[in-house]
């Protein structure tokens, strides 16, 4: 069973998934109309302890993934309490729920649980986030490994990938929206990650569900560089004006909440634990462009 299902990562986790896994998406609802036919889909909302209760006793999943949130670090920072229900205590009561019953659980958190201090973060790093929507992600992974020692936390680092129809664009698809349109784009360059494939997350869910890892696991495509360079990256591998792409720093954006500045990953559970070793960005990039009209991408 999967939360937040319509998102980005829930796209590709039906994409990566085994053909004999049967899916059930749960979310509040707005289904594109394609989904259907991929998995069967349930409208619960998360906040709702006994309307979760309810699915889940009617499903009865071997598994479930929540990667049900709300991401939009800015609208989070601007009134946390509102979305606490959501981020920290359903994710927490979802993990009480799967232990009772024996239900593998895994907790999809980010890497904002981290302040981006330039030194590389092992798994078990100190969590020291900088914003209200990684103050929430702490929260919300120290409270499911409390009351679910075998739940696993996946941590990706800004994802990328297609979405489904109509749902919220990704940083990646929408430079090339804008550059496709011949508009610049203006990207800090003060601003250090390692973008990460989306199918890449997929396949490092699926591959801890099926050697049952628990505690939190980092993810990420491996290579760092400033999300200008990766602009600039997005911009020449679809063939697109790079001139159209602005350097900026973070500190002419005072509106926006603060960001990790510069966050890189040690991926040893990744990579030997889960045996993914991920896209790096021109690799997903190129992949990325391959797969634009395809419908599925292979588990590869």
């Amino acid at each position: 069973m999967v939360t937040g299902i319509t998102g980005l990562l829930g796209r590709y986790l039906l994409e990566t998934g085994d053909e004999n896994t049967v899916v059930h998406g749960i979310s509040r609802g707005g289904w594109p109309q394609s989904l259907s036919e991929e998995c069967q889909t349930h409208e619960v909302d998360l906040t709702d302890l006994d309307a979760v209760t309810r699915i889940l006793d009617q499903v009865k999943p071997d598994a479930i993934v929540h990667a049900a949130a709300e991401g939009r670090v800015d609208i989070v920072e601007a009134n946390p309490h509102e979305y606490r229900p959501l981020n920290v205590l359903a994710s927490a009561d979802l993990a009480i729920l799967a232990e009772s019953r024996g239900i593998q659980y895994v907790f999809i958190s980010s890497n904002a649980v981290f302040g981006g201090n330039g030194s590389c973060y092992s798994d078990n790093g100190q969590l020291d986030p900088v914003n209200q929507y990684g103050i929430l992600k702490a929260e919300a992974e120290r409270a499911v490994l409390h009351s679910n020692p075998q739940a696993l936390v996946i941590r990706p680092l800004l994802m990328y990938g297609w979405p489904m129809p109509e749902q919220r664009l990704n940083p990646v698809v929408g430079w090339i929206n804008q550059l496709r349109k011949g508009e610049h784009i203006s990207v800090v360059d003060d601003v250090w990650n390692e973008p990460l494939a989306a199918w890449d997350c997929a396949r490092a869910i699926w591959s801890g569900l099926e050697v049952g890892a628990t505690g939190p696991i980092n993810v990420s495509g491996g290579v760092r560089m400033s999300l200008y360079e990766f602009a600039l990256l997005t911009s020449s591998v679809f063939e697109l004006d790079s001139n159209l792409v602005v350097p900026i720093s973070s500190e002419s954006l005072p509106e926006m909440a603060p960001r990790p500045k510069d966050t890189t990953f040690d991926l040893v559970r990744l990579t030997t634990e889960l045996g993914i070793e991920p896209d790096d960005p021109t690799r997903g990039l190129r992949r990325l462009r391959e797969t634009e009209t395809s419908i599925r991408i292979t588990n590869t």
